[in-house]
């Protein structure tokens, strides 16, 4: 198949590492994949992906609306001529109008990465809704939440599929063997884009509390974003930073999770976070918040410690994992043993089985 990759720019969230994996792994199974980013915006997963053989057209968008992309899309569209066109984000509209003018009839998945009344704004979501009423595109769920969620932002939509997001083992070592603590010190993990949804500034608060009583910790926060500096000055009001630590975007970060004690994240709420999946297949004991789809990829007690959206929650798992050596090594164990159910191989076929699909739909 000639498969034909949307996104508005590669970040390193979690849509975008999500895109990069299945973009490489439908290399792997015999695709030939083109990718389109919206704007010149160049960072480790495009180099990753040009090293690896993909290419990549930068359309130069301007910020906010730009219907002069349309054109651009569309001759890129033509020359290709993709079996299949594959969207993220926000996107969707550009890339349907441009189809239209291109005599090209691929089908167009598009992914829903979060719950569906959050990842769009009111007018995206009123265009999305005709797109996908007319079956001019195909929405994807990541999960069985986000799914019902489509249904009551869509509505007339059926039989939308739940594809899975899937994590490139190799990129996710070396795995934790030691679940000891390193001279006594209890370090905490939280990697993730500065926005609202992750819940930072709660992240503070409930250090605070717990480092009140634990000295010998520390928080690591590995990520950038529109919340950043927000969460910065709230630990330099706190006088915090000798164990608050920001180490800002890190390319290879996954590859230092085993370095910590605990994963956290605590958000308000999430689609299918791709930074859990990250940390399972590092063998991490895990605290996250039971939103959006983090249940379907954890399990409390089995593999993590799934708490509801409540600082005090967080500052008690904290002390039981702080505690609790047997504990840490048992939740991090599972969660590597429950890794393999996520495996960016398996994502690749499931989205190549649909793809297959819709192309046999359509002739």
């Amino acid at each position: 198949m000639r498969i034909m990759q949307f996104m508005p720019e590669f970040g390193l969230a979690g849509a975008e590492r999500m895109a990069e994996t299945l973009i490489l792994e439908l290399q792997k199974l015999g695709h030939e994949v083109m990718v389109i980013s919206l704007y010149d915006f160049h960072s480790s997963i495009t180099e990753n992906l040009e090293q690896h053989g993909i290419r990549i057209k930068y359309m130069n968008k301007k910020v906010g609306l730009d219907y002069s992309v349309v054109s651009a899309i569309r001759n890129e569209i033509r020359s290709f001529m993709p079996d299949v066109i594959h969207t993220h984000r926000h996107l969707l509209h550009y890339v349907v109008l441009s189809r239209m003018f291109s005599s090209c009839n691929a089908p167009i998945v598009h992914t829903v990465h979060n719950e569906a009344r959050k990842e769009l704004t009111d007018v995206h979501r009123w265009v999305s809704n005709i797109i996908f009423l007319g079956t001019s595109a195909y929405p994807v769920a990541l999960t069985d939440l986000i799914k019902d969620t489509i249904y009551e932002a869509y509505r007339g939509l059926k039989d939308v599929p739940v594809i899975m997001n899937g994590v490139n083992a190799d990129m996710v070592k070396p795995v934790k063997e030691n679940y000891e603590l390193t001279n006594g010190e209890f370090k905490i993990l939280h990697v993730g884009r500065f926005a609202e949804a992750k819940n930072q500034a709660a992240i503070v608060e409930s250090f605070e509390k717990f480092h009140n009583k634990y000295p010998n910790s520390s928080l690591t926060f590995f990520g950038i974003g529109e919340f950043f500096d927000s969460v910065k000055a709230l630990v330099d009001s706190k006088n915090m930073n000798d164990c608050v630590i920001f180490k800002g975007v890190d390319s290879k970060v996954t590859t230092r999770f085993h370095e910590y004690d605990v994963f956290i994240l605590p958000s308000l709420y999430e689609g299918m976070p791709i930074t859990i999946i990250e940390a399972m297949f590092a063998g991490m004991p895990i605290i996250a918040t039971n939103v959006g789809g983090v249940s379907n990829v954890l399990t409390d007690q089995e593999d993590s410690i799934l708490i509801p959206v409540d600082n005090d929650a967080l500052v008690s798992a904290l002390e039981r994992l702080k505690d609790d050596a047997a504990l840490r090594e048992r939740l991090g164990r599972n969660a590597l043993k429950n890794s393999h159910k996520f495996s960016g191989e398996q994502m690749a076929k499931s989205y190549e089985e649909y793809y297959l699909k819709l192309i046999e739909k359509n002739k």
